[in-house]
């Protein structure tokens, strides 16, 4: 089957005019999953033959799983629930390596803290990291701005609570997250939500090294707050640190309407 064939079955599935309701694709992969995917043979057909055949057939059925999870609201809904936005993990804590554990008047373990970039402007960010950033229409209650700041392709937008205590910082890249162990979040502690259309994952909650310990642990109640979505191929991320009293209205319905509000 050359690529002419393809690319004649896909046009034809594609102008199919069966409403999507009424596709149902899980009889025929049971089916197909049930026969061990059998295609039919002559007898003494070649076995380079076979294996091209059946390489075509692999590549129509992933195709048309492919068409199918863009073009209808089954195939849409089923892609969106299977995003996740955060590192799961079933552990409420984890062990340190020697190099964090922290002196013991330190509650909170930074020994992986990124030292601070210098301070831009949103237009050279841009410029560097090659993409347009969204941003605020005004500068959110009880915040003073602060700039934006480049960790490799990955644009910050920053604000500072005024009289100090707090920030607040918007996170946009083309490449996803920065991961690491301190990013993990226990599965109970993800709430999914919307952000207008689109869906999103909010956590309350951050990792802490307590004195003497030698594991981090899950505190659920810290004054951190994380909203992250994605959005025209752009992954997205407002966070909240701090929950002095110029700015404890931020909540996480306050970070949705900041994010819906992004331009």
């Amino acid at each position: 089957m050359d690529q002419k064939n393809i690319n004649s079955i896909l046009q034809n599935a594609l102008e199919d005019e069966i409403p999507s309701a009424q596709i149902d694709l899980l009889p025929a992969i049971r089916s197909r999953l049930v026969t061990g995917n059998k295609l039919p043979t002559q007898q003494g057909e070649p076995m380079n033959k076979m294996f091209t055949k059946r390489l075509a057939y692999s590549f129509l059925v992933v195709a048309f799983l492919t068409v199918v999870t863009l073009l209808t609201p089954q195939g849409r809904a089923f892609a969106q629930s299977v995003l996740q936005f955060f590192t799961r993990t079933e552990s409420k804590s984890f062990e340190l390596r020697p190099s964090q554990i922290v002196p013991v008047e330190t509650a909170q373990a930074d020994a992986t803290a990124v030292p601070p970039s210098p301070s831009i402007n949103v237009a050279e960010a841009e410029a560097q990291a090659g993409f347009d950033a969204l941003e605020l229409p005004s500068v959110p209650e009880g915040f003073n701005y602060l700039g934006a700041r480049l960790y490799g392709d990955v644009i910050n937008i920053e604000y500072e609570a005024q009289g100090a205590g707090g920030n607040l910082i918007i996170s946009q890249s083309q490449n996803g997250y920065n991961q690491s162990s301190w990013d993990q979040v226990p599965a109970d502690a993800i709430r999914k939500v919307k952000i207008g259309k689109l869906d999103g994952e909010f956590v309350q909650g951050t990792f802490v090294v307590y004195p003497n310990e030698t594991s981090a642990t899950w505190n659920p109640n810290a004054p951190i707050l994380k909203l992250r979505w994605v959005d025209n191929g752009i992954w997205f991320e407002i966070a909240k640190f701090g929950d002095v009293e110029r700015i404890e209205y931020l909540d996480q319905e306050g970070l949705i309407e900041l994010a819906e509000s992004l331009q």
